[in-house]
């Protein structure tokens, strides 16, 4: 198949990916590519240094030492004048001449990405005149449990994927004659025809689109794909503009009435009915979470999130003073022990009520720890059986405010009920930047003295505002429940 595209143009492994998850972004790289030099940023550079680690654990398997019957090569190109995909490990029977593709993923599971992802470097090695004998997928494996020195050859699942990548072979050839003949077309600006992976967030969209309005049906909780199409379809993109007979949830039309009239919406009754359910003495808690590919600390396992730090504020009786606690491990100190216990000793002088935000993470970190050590098993199913997730009084739509844009985080919420409260000036604003910054403290030899100090000091501050934060909007109910 002869592509109609300039023939200096070839398609890559990961162009091709970019082809199936957004044509729109694929044409804008190839006619537009400097919209595409955006800088590293602090995940992007994570993921990079965390895939590498991946592979470089993956060399010392004992499948991919070379002998007198295999070749091994890392990072393998195969290409041609139309096509390109390097490969991450090549295995070569020395005497048919045949060859095994190894596509290594930092993930615990195979993806359908990763199906398309090897059904294409098939047939580019192929093309550039390799016999392909199987094809496999390297994953991390989900049920390995660090335990000592990491056991590389049970840290990884291998998966046979060759029949898969062999059934794709048409539909692959196809997709990859589409990708060459879609780069002569030009592609018509529609928001309708959003990819459901980045949304409004495709620089496709961002390029022609500039102007849109601040609070979009793209903001309407939980509406289906069919119904926001609908809508956009019809040139409503504004969330004021939703006609009221558009069908929508009970939840969906109050969030669209609230941005159309900027009313507040509070039920007050409902508040104080579940303020009498809660127990003194009150906790407020927050974990932050490390979880990587590679399990760093014994009884870990690959992407499990580890708890490296909490903070706790109490208040032990009514107008009693309010009190804090917290613990950050410096690595050191064996994390998953350390943590769990210090809360114990924290929260030793009684639980009444544990307040959380978003608690389905909160309890999952409960549970696995609970499991990883039975003697604080008892105490961590307690402070499951007494937490309340304090974002259901914005979830449950019992306090509606158009700045709330739908959302119900708390850094939606803060800024909206406590504006004295901010995350903006800390040194650490964010989840993942804590996470990605406290592994770097922790474990890298790189950074000075100074540095990690600055690290550790920037993520307390950002823990216990966490945990402030929840104090305050607590008061801010039981104000409005008084009323």
């Amino acid at each position: 198949m002869k592509p109609k595209a300039k023939m200096e143009f070839r398609l890559t492994k990961t162009s091709y990916l970019r082809f199936l998850k957004c044509p729109p972004e694929f044409w804008l790289e190839y006619h537009q590519p400097l919209m595409f030099a955006s800088e590293i940023t602090l995940d992007h550079e994570h993921l990079r240094q965390q895939g590498y680690a991946v592979e470089q654990l993956v060399k010392g398997l004992s499948r991919f030492q070379p002998n007198e019957m295999i070749a091994v090569d890392f990072q393998r190109t195969f290409q041609t004048a139309e096509v390109s995909a390097r490969s991450d490990v090549v295995v070569t029977d020395k005497i048919s001449g045949e060859i095994d593709i190894y596509e290594i993923k930092s993930s615990s599971s195979v993806k359908e990405e990763h199906y398309q992802d090897v059904a294409f470097q098939r047939i580019a090695a192929e093309r550039a005149g390799s016999r392909v004998r199987n094809v496999y997928v390297v994953t991390l494996n989900g049920d390995y449990v660090r335990c000592g020195d990491l056991d590389v050859e049970q840290l990884f699942a291998i998966t046979d994927v060759t029949e898969t990548a062999f059934l794709r072979s048409t539909e692959t050839e196809v997709q990859i004659q589409k990708a060459f003949e879609y780069l002569h077309t030009v592609p018509v600006p529609s928001l309708a025809d959003y990819c459901l992976d980045n949304k409004l967030d495709c620089r496709f969209l961002k390029l022609h689109f500039a102007d849109l309005p601040e609070y979009t049906v793209f903001d309407i909780s939980y509406l289906k794909h069919e119904k926001r199409r609908e809508l956009l379809v019809e040139g409503i993109v504004d969330i004021l503009d939703v006609p009221d007979d558009f069908a929508l949830s009970k939840k969906q039309r109050i969030q669209v009435n609230a941005a159309i009239t900027g009313a507040i919406v509070i039920d007050r009754d409902e508040i104080a009915r579940r303020a009498d359910t809660w127990e003194y003495p009150l906790h407020f808690l927050d974990y932050e979470t490390f979880a990587y590919a590679v399990p760093q600390f014994d009884g870990i396992r690959p992407f499990q999130q580890m708890c490296f730090q909490y903070s706790l504020h109490t208040i032990d009786l009514p107008g009693r003073e309010l009190r804090h606690t917290e613990y950050l491990s410096r690595g050191d100190d064996g994390p998953p022990r350390s943590v769990p216990e210090h809360l114990r000793e924290a929260m030793s002088g009684g639980i009444g009520t544990v307040f959380v935000w978003y608690e389905p993470f909160e309890k999952g970190r409960n549970d696995e720890m609970a499991l990883m050590f039975p003697d604080l098993a008892d105490f961590f199913n307690e402070v499951n059986d007494k937490t309340y997730d304090l974002m259901k009084i914005f979830a449950d739509n019992l306090y509606i405010h158009p700045d709330f844009k739908g959302k119900t985080s708390i850094k939606k919420v803060l800024p909206v009920l406590v504006p004295s409260l901010s995350y903006e000036e800390l040194g650490i604003s964010g989840g993942l930047e804590a996470t990605i910054k406290w592994f770097r403290a922790a474990t890298w030899t790189s950074l000075s003295d100074t540095e990690r100090l600055t690290v550790f000091n920037d993520l307390q501050e950002y823990c216990e505002l966490d945990t402030m934060a929840m104090v305050e909007i607590f008061r801010v109910m039981v104000s409005l429940a008084k009323k």
